[in-house]
């Protein structure tokens, strides 16, 4: 069975404004998001994008049911939107592999046996399945930290010493 990967809001829109996200759908993975992360890209040229690669079955885009509407309040942590904890409960419930950027909502998950990557990992599996050489992850994760400055500086700094 091939890994199941949950993509929250904030992988998907680094990844396109990097000119990454086809790239990455196109690894040897399952893409999971839902329909309440959909509903956070509000730039409509992204979402254009996002549903393009979904109608191409490169990203499955679950509906959020009535039930999980209860099991996503249940699970609702201070400090955590109502999306973040869709996307959390969602991986919970196919034992996915969650893809955030959100700080909060990750310190969160790794309290759980829930497994939780970052955008580190995305360049990884991207060098990893031969979609970005080494000297193109360089430049694309300085362009990222350019767009995104929360990123882990030190494990960016680590990331390109590597792959130098």
């Amino acid at each position: 069975m091939q890994k199941i990967l949950v993509n929250d809001t904030n992988i998907l829109i680094d990844l396109m404004a990097i000119g990454l996200l086809e790239s990455f759908l196109s690894c040897n993975f399952e893409f999971h998001t839902n329909d309440l992360i959909m509903n956070e890209i509000t730039n409509e040229a992204q979402k254009q994008q996002v549903l393009k690669l979904a109608n191409e079955g490169k990203l499955f885009i679950a509906e959020t049911k009535a039930q999980d509407y209860t099991d996503i309040f249940n699970l609702k942590v201070k400090n955590l939107s109502f999306e973040d904890c869709s996307i959390w409960h969602y991986t919970t419930k196919i034992q996915g592999t969650l893809l955030t950027g959100d700080g909060n909502l990750r310190k969160e998950v790794e309290k759980t046996t829930t497994d939780v990557k970052g955008i580190l990992y995305v360049f990884d599996v991207l060098i990893e399945n031969e979609k970005l050489s080494n000297a193109n992850a360089i430049e694309k994760i300085k362009q990222l930290y350019v767009l995104n400055n929360r990123l882990p500086k030190k494990e960016i700094e680590k990331r390109i010493k590597k792959w130098s």
